[in-house]
């Protein structure tokens, strides 16, 4: 936003795990919110349950986790994994091992993204990544009030001079409803229940204008020199990498020079901001401190996975978007010097 609207304040910007598309995250986060939790007045737990999630990570993972060349359970870009979830759906009698209709339908909803009552889409959906996680899905899209010791009560609430803040069963069922009740209709009664989505666009024109910060034109920002580091894990259950990858893309539609000033850069198996399978630690402070007094354009990052005591316990590249970091075939896994980047 700041890059967009104000391009005068700041030399160099680093926008990581950007929510961009407030129009686009009401849409994702209610719907969401209507198949976990079909009954708002039940939240103990969601429609699917951790043991869903496991099955489903678990599944994707056997079929796609080799793709590049280790089986590390990260996936590179995971919109390469074609799994298709609905072989899951139980048979028969069958109810252990496999995903009940409405867990299936449920989670159809996280991957394919919101719809209108047309099928036509309101926007991006999740790709494969952080379903088991405590960091992904079940603190961001599932969850349950029952769970709430164990994800280190995120949803509880927050007291705020006297204002205890509602508990939630996901932080989803939070910014969901929250953004839909206080920020578009002004009503704290409103529910996703009998929510009619074609009507999304117009009734959120007047916040969309605050909140959302999607215009692809950077060249103010650009005219003084001005860059940007974006860049967001592809296992973060809260801004769906696509949308990401989708805003990056249309930056360099609008003006195919942006990528000299303009870098995205997608953390395989990082959840939101931090933590997850993948190395998530890059220092972009220096990364973008580096780019604009050298000028020297960065094709890739260094990420790195820390121990308990906060210092380094491995490494990798993290490629400058599309290109994707390769296994040289030998070498530490768990060392950057080991892999090549190349294009998708």
């Amino acid at each position: 936003m700041a890059g967009q609207r104000y391009p005068e304040d700041f030399d160099g910007i680093v926008a990581g795990a950007p929510s961009n598309d407030y129009t686009g995250i009401a849409a994702q986060a209610s719907q969401i919110n209507r198949a976990m939790y079909p009954d708002p007045n039940n939240l103990q737990e969601a429609v699917v349950d951790p043991k869903a999630q496991a099955l489903i990570e678990s599944s994707y993972l056997a079929m796609c986790d080799a793709q590049d060349g280790i089986k590390d359970g990260i996936l590179n870009d995971p919109r390469q994994c074609k799994f298709d979830v609905s072989t899951l759906l139980c048979k028969g009698d069958k109810i252990d091992g496999c995903l009940s209709k409405a867990q299936l339908a449920a989670v159809k909803v996280v991957y394919d993204g919101p719809k209108d009552s047309k099928g036509n889409a309101l926007f991006y959906g999740f790709p494969f990544g952080g379903e088991a996680s405590p960091g992904g899905w079940s603190r961001w899209l599932t969850g349950g009030l029952k769970y709430q010791a164990s994800l280190n009560e995120f949803q509880g609430g927050v007291d705020v001079g006297g204002f205890e803040a509602p508990i939630v069963p996901s932080a989803f069922y939070g910014f969901g409803n929250g953004i839909m009740r206080y920020f578009v209709f002004n009503d704290p009664n409103w529910s996703y229940v009998n929510y009619n989505y074609d009507n999304l666009k117009k009734d959120m024109k007047h916040a969309a204008e605050i909140l959302n910060a999607t215009n692809p034109d950077l060249s103010k920002f650009r005219e003084r020199g001005g860059k940007m580091i974006i860049y967001s894990g592809w296992s973060d259950a809260a801004i769906a990498g696509p949308a990401v990858a989708a805003y990056y893309e249309d930056v360099l539609a609008h003006d195919k020079t942006a990528s000299d000033d303009v870098r995205l850069f997608m953390m395989p198996g990082v959840e939101h901001c931090f933590g997850g399978p993948g190395p998530s630690f890059v220092n972009y402070l220096t990364e973008i401190d580096k780019w604009f007094e050298t000028g020297k354009v960065p094709d890739q990052v260094t990420a790195y996975w820390l121990g308990e005591k906060r210092q380094p316990t491995g490494s990798r590249p993290v490629c400058a978007y599309p290109k994707v970091a390769r296994y040289d075939g030998q070498g530490d896994t768990r060392n950057a010097s080991s892999f090549t980047c190349v294009g998708p």
